[in-house]
């Protein structure tokens, strides 16, 4: 027995990690590629910028409503029918829930197509204002697509299906690649070819969709005439999204927040306004911001989104039973893993920022002082991959537990948070302030989140983790000496910009510190392998 569970039962609590895991970083290097892509057609110049605000709308609901409060406040409910009536209960809660989500985002589509179509025909605008509304009326459709995506791929997750939800991000990413180079073989203005790429990303989230309705209907789920009963608990989950729907919109406003400020911020608007002149950013900011959240997004999503993925139906069984040390277990487990998988990634992201920026999107119109403005984001952001992904397992806890407004109150404190470090660091600190005024905001929600699951649910205490964190520390350590010392091996010179090069600049830090990390963590009595299975626990192991 280890803290309460039996070895074979232990295996299997994160059975499906290792699949949603593998399809989750095969999702980012497609997404790799695909940011690619619009680097090297667009830089980081206005049509980027206009692009990267577009989508943060839908890509913003989809966080919330597809991926965020929906899930949180509808899969416990689901797998609790499940569990206790039936898949044909749980199937026609989802169908309750279901049309009452499609009439919400059908309702915000069209209202918000009206609005930007009315300011777009009715207004006199700039060329960039323009593009952005032109782009933000052919992305609205996707805000439902992906929502509805989110929505199906909740419920596979609950019945223990992790496949398919775990592989429609990859579609999504070929589907935007195809059709960002079709668009640059048969059209020539970049607007039009943004326009088609923007059109293959609608296209892409449909086909997501119809994989994922069809896969749930070989599950027994699917959109039926929902009945009376299952009418009235898809308005309790509806009722109960609000406070989550807050609590986790806390880190999308922030980030869309920021996205507004480096886009105001850097344009004329400040030119009437001289008060702000130390707060000026340079042009291309907002399109720097968007490729470093992009590159943050790819250690946050093989650690905390699997992670989150797989644990949040256990979370919600374990409390369903009352099961407080298996809970204790899984959250242990999730965190050690954040740990030891999120350190050397924030690590990573820090020390080999430039190389990776010029590895991956360093060519045609992408020059130095855009790559130079893009790796000073992918720094400041990957500082926050340890923190982000933290928050994401704990909150989980909370929505598991049908506690909604503890999440919410400790968001809020972090919104007035976040804007209080931005006016402090904007004038000193200049374009990462936007990230790095987020991040601190977000430890401070962090460390609240910790202290009270503790004390409500957790029966471990600092123990489970300091002696992890003392061998990952040391390891960690030795690691960053190695990986400095291979750079400065390479060339810094316009030599250094040969695909040959890059990719070397990039491959052997990585696989030094690969090497050195695994191995101080084996040497010092911690296997990687095992911890997938297990959690840490020193004490129990000797």
């Amino acid at each position: 027995m280890e803290g309460g569970v039996s070895e074979p039962e232990s295996k299997s609590r994160l059975a499906g990690l290792s699949t949603v895991s593998l399809l989750t970083l095969c999702s980012r290097f497609t997404g790799m590629a695909r940011d690619a892509l619009m680097a090297s057609l667009f830089s980081t110049g206005w049509i980027l910028d206009a692009f990267s605000l577009a989508f943060r709308l839908p890509n913003t609901f989809r966080r919330l409503f597809g991926e965020g409060a929906m899930t949180a406040a509808f899969l416990p409910q689901f797998v609790r029918a499940d569990q206790q009536y039936g898949r044909a209960a749980a199937s026609d809660l989802f169908s309750a829930v279901g049309w009452r989500l499609i009439r919400v985002l059908l309702l915000v589509v069209l209202a918000g197509e009206g609005v930007v179509a009315a300011a777009y025909l009715g207004l006199t605008l700039s060329d960039r204002t323009a593009l952005l509304c032109q782009l933000t009326m052919i992305l609205l459709p996707f805000l439902l697509l992906i929502c509805l995506s989110g929505f199906y791929a909740a419920a596979l997750n609950g019945v223990q299906h992790f496949f398919i939800p775990a592989l429609v991000p990859v579609v999504l990413n070929v589907c935007w690649l195809c059709g960002g180079i079709a668009a640059v073989v048969f059209v020539s203005a970049d607007t039009s070819v943004v326009q088609l790429i923007c059109a293959a990303i609608v296209a892409g989230s449909a086909l997501q969709l119809l994989l994922l309705a069809g896969t749930a209907r070989r599950f027994r789920i699917r959109l039926g005439q929902p009945t009376p009963s299952a009418r009235q608990q898809a308005g309790a989950v509806f009722r109960s999204m609000l406070p989550v729907l807050i609590g986790l919109s806390i880190t999308q406003v922030n980030a869309l927040v920021d996205n507004v400020l480096a886009l105001g911020l850097s344009s004329s608007l400040l030119d009437h306004l001289p008060e702000l002149e130390r707060c000026r950013l340079p042009e291309g900011t907002a399109g720097a911001m968007y490729l470093g959240q992009r590159l943050f997004q790819f250690p946050m999503g093989v650690v905390a989104v699997a992670l989150g993925t797989v644990l949040f139906p256990r979370f919600a069984k374990d409390l369903q039973e009352g099961n407080l040390q298996g809970l204790s277990h899984d959250v242990v487990h999730g965190l050690q893993l954040v740990l030891v998988i999120g350190l050397p990634a924030t690590i990573g992201l820090w020390v080999l920022a430039a190389p990776i920026t010029d590895l991956l999107f360093r060519y045609q119109n992408f020059d130095a002082v855009a790559a130079q403005m893009t790796s000073e984001m992918v720094a400041a952001h990957g500082l926050g991959v340890v923190v982000f992904s933290g928050l994401l397992i704990i909150n989980r806890v909370f929505y598991a537990a049908g506690d909604q407004m503890t999440p919410m109150r400790q968001g809020l404190v972090c919104v007035g948070l976040n804007l209080m470090f931005d006016v402090l660091l904007l004038p000193i600190q200049g374009a990462t302030a936007l990230p790095c005024a987020s991040i601190l905001a977000t430890c401070f929600q962090l460390g609240l989140a910790i202290e009270v699951l503790r004390k409500r649910f957790l029966q471990v205490g600092r123990d489970a983790f300091l002696p992890l964190l003392f061998r990952v520390l040391i390891c960690a350590t030795v690691m960053t000496i190695a990986v400095m010392a291979v750079l400065d091996a390479f060339p810094t010179s316009e030599e250094s910009l040969a695909v040959g090069v890059r990719l070397l600049r990039v491959a052997a830090p990585v696989a030094v510190a690969v090497l050195i990390y695994g191995g101080g963590l084996l040497v010092l009595g911690v296997s990687p392998r095992q911890l997938l299975k297990t959690p840490f626990l020193p004490a129990q192991r000797s």
